[in-house]
């Protein structure tokens, strides 16, 4: 038989020593005991143990981490704890050098500048500065609407694919011009295509650039999500350990912009891989946050501005003062952080909403309820639910919900309550995307709060007890009232269209001397003999009779008198403003971050007072400075960021206006927009309730309805059958007897 000649059984043979050679030397390199196996894997481990094996410049080298780190938990599975402490500890500790200088010529590991350069093509620039400086002089280089050149084209192209729409952005892109932008009057880039063109800020695409320690960081949190998608029941100990290797934001390492932007990145993104991480990494990253926050605010209110920039800021028990910039510092760091997640928000929350972006906004709810509206003096990251509930008319209801029943609920303690009064007054004032029907009933339920104090109020100062909580809740509430209406005034008074009556929402509100007052009319407040608009902030009073001298002149001068009238007391004895405990804390005014306030500005309502007014609005209306501004001018920006991009470009969203968003003029709260839910209702009794017990009391002849069932034949013969029965004759003449 011809194939079975030596010809083919000699290739044969041979390949077939070959296959057993091949298989001896692979049984040769296995471990050819237990002990073997497992001092094999302890070797992986302490290999992925070395945390800057991670940002080796060869990708290679993270490939091989990877595969070691999946295979060792899947063939012991008791090492995953270890394996995800190394993967944990790699991102915290970011990429590192070593350096000579330690106690007895000891190495001491410092950051490594080289996380930070940025590589775009083969182009390697420093930092994202470098890089930002870079396409400021391409800007500059160019006229307006001049095209750039090749080189240039194509660095910018590169620049713009890092933007949160850069494939959208780039989609048809034939060439990039340099043109005035029409909303915020500053030079920017434009994508020319043949149908059109579009505008785009190349600040916000530098901050979305990854610097090479990113991109190792993304194939540690790679690695770490592939792990516990093999081992989940071990979430619960990464947060664990994700959130004792925080960083801190305090020292010479921890005070650094780039390692907390890069941290924030990881948090936000195991949280869109590992839904079951998100609730708690959001809720220590928020925390983190508002702790900054609340540091910042203290530092301003405590330190002279110039003691908190340059010299440092002085400590109250006069210790050695801080290192310079401290404040700057901080304030970049928050800024990243705010701008990372403004863009997480935006890019999970923007488009259609599933069942699992409601997860995520009802855990942001739940994370603004038990720690930010707890957090007196946080004035930045607020903003977040703030952008968050002008994405959709249900989530704005959703959270002006919240805050009334917070402060309608007497289950809850009064300082709180005090808080959510508060974040109402400044959020209707300051929310430009609100409709007149969210305006118009939020400040009625407010008013109607201060009725139904109103009898307590007067109660506590007729008996000289004025420092009562029930009395301090009654002054926020006219406070919060009268704040929000300052802002509101010329669209409350603004008549019904089709309304031929003349009564506007202003008047219905201010509703005074009349019998069929409502229970949301504020005018019996004013009358009241408490006079409470006197014990209010006096800035706020001043300014809410200054809006109201056009549209009920009357009213002013009556307010003005009794102004007049506390003018000369002394405030301790008429518990006026801040004295009671009633300081002008409005949680959202003007947001200061430079970067992030792109997110801000477009949705956010300023105080524009007229020119006839010579009252001092105070804070809580004008600004200390322009958005963007510390009080002594300088900015809460970013220690990257430089002072020269603000000449040059503006940093600018691609957001939707109000009406895309459903924010339509005819668009209201539902009908279950209440300020207490059914078991609040003994929260307090209204004068203005009729009680139930009493609505009878003189209707003597009230009686039940009669019976109206036919009782003939023809209409039912059934019951008529049954009726006539013998067991029912039966029946009803032995009850008879």
């Amino acid at each position: 038989f011809p194939l079975a000649g030596p010809t083919f059984i000699g290739p044969i043979r041979e390949r077939a020593r070959t296959r057993r050679s091949g298989l001896m030397q692979v049984e040769s390199t296995r471990p050819r005991s237990r002990d073997e196996m497992e001092d094999k894997q302890l070797a992986h481990l302490e290999e992925i143990k070395k945390t800057q094996g991670w940002y080796d410049i060869d990708s290679g080298t993270h490939d091989r981490l990877r595969r070691l780190s999946l295979e060792l938990v899947s063939e012991r599975p008791a090492t995953v704890t270890k394996v995800c402490q190394a993967l944990v500890q790699a991102l915290a500790e970011g990429m590192k050098r070593s350096q000579p200088g330690g106690k007895k010529g000891a190495i001491v590991w410092e950051r490594d500048p080289r996380g930070e350069s940025i590589n775009l093509g083969g182009e390697v620039y420093e930092n994202r500065v470098a890089l930002k400086e870079y396409c400021q002089n391409i800007l500059r280089r160019y006229v307006n609407e001049q095209p750039l050149d090749e080189k240039d084209l194509q660095l910018m192209q590169r620049v713009l694919a890092n933007h949160p729409r850069g494939t959208e952005k780039l989609h048809g892109c034939q060439a990039m011009v340099v043109g005035m932008h029409p909303v915020h009057k500053a030079r920017c880039f434009y994508v020319i295509r043949h149908n059109g063109r579009e505008d785009f800020s190349f600040l916000r695409c530098v901050q979305n650039t990854p610097t090479d320690e990113i991109e190792a960081q993304r194939q540690i949190c790679d690695a770490l999500c592939k792990v516990l998608q093999l081992h989940p029941t071990s979430c619960e100990h990464v947060a664990q350990v994700i959130e004792a290797n925080f960083p801190s934001y305090r020292g010479k390492e921890g005070a650094v912009v780039e390692k907390h932007r890069n941290w924030t990145h990881n948090i936000l993104e195991l949280c869109s891989r590992m839904p079951a991480l998100t609730d708690f990494l959001l809720r220590v990253l928020v925390r983190r946050m508002v702790e900054i926050d609340a540091a910042m605010t203290k530092m301003e209110e405590d330190v002279a501005p110039e003691e908190a920039y340059g010299a440092g800021i002085a400590q109250k028990n006069n210790e050695q003062a801080s290192k310079p910039g401290v404040l700057e510092s901080m304030a970049g760091i928050l800024d990243a952080q705010m701008m990372m997640l403004f863009e997480f928000l935006q890019r999970h929350l923007s488009g259609t909403v599933t069942d699992a972006e409601h997860q995520l906004v009802s855990a942001l709810f739940g994370i603004f309820e038990s720690t930010v509206l707890l957090t007196h003096r946080a004035r930045c990251v607020p903003f977040l639910w703030f952008y968050l509930v002008s994405l959709r008319p249900a989530w704005t209801e959703a959270f002006l919900s919240l805050l009334l029943h917070t402060a309608f609920s007497p289950s809850i303690a009064i300082p709180k309550r005090l808080i959510s009064l508060a974040y109402l007054a400044s959020f209707i004032a300051r929310a430009k995307f609100l409709t007149k029907n969210f305006t118009l009933r939020t400040a009625q339920y407010v008013s109607t709060l201060a009725r139904e104090h109103l009898q307590v109020a007067e109660s506590h100062v007729a008996a000289g007890d004025r420092v009562h909580p029930q009395l301090l809740l009654f002054l926020y509430a006219v406070q919060a009232f009268c704040y929000m209406t300052c802002f509101h005034t010329a669209e409350f008074a603004a008549p019904e269209p089709g309304d031929t009556s003349g009564r506007t929402a202003l008047s219905t509100l201010l509703f005074e001397g009349a019998a069929d007052v409502g229970a949301e009319a504020f005018g019996p407040v004013l009358e009241s003999p408490s006079n409470p608009i006197a014990r209010i902030n006096k800035q706020v009073a001043e300014q809410f009779c200054h809006c109201l001298s056009d549209h009920n002149p009357a009213l002013v001068v009556a307010l003005k008198q009794r102004l007049l009238e506390f003018a000369g007391q002394v405030p301790t004895h008429f518990s006026q403003g801040d004295e009671a405990g009633l300081d002008i804390f409005f949680p959202f005014d003007p947001y200061r971050l430079r970067h992030s306030s792109m997110f801000v500005q477009p949705i956010y309502r300023d105080w524009n007072e007229d020119d006839e007014s010579n009252a001092d609005p105070g804070e809580g209306f004008a600004a200390k400075a322009a958005v963007g501004q510390m009080p002594n001018g300088r900015s809460r920006a970013s220690s990257d960021g430089g002072e020269s991009d603000r000449a040059s470009d503006v940093d600018f969203t691609d957001a939707r206006d109000a009406v895309e968003r459903g924010f339509l003029p005819s668009v209201g709260p539902s009908p279950l927009f209440r300020p207490r839910g059914s078991t609040d209702m003994a929260d307090i009794m209204s004068p203005l309730c009729i009680p139930m017990e009493s609505a009878y009391e003189d209707c003597d002849d009230f009686a039940l309805p009669s019976a109206s069932v036919p009782m003939d034949a023809a209409s039912s013969s059934l019951l008529f059958g049954l009726m006539n029965s013998a067991a029912y004759r039966e029946g009803r003449e032995g009850r008879v007897r």
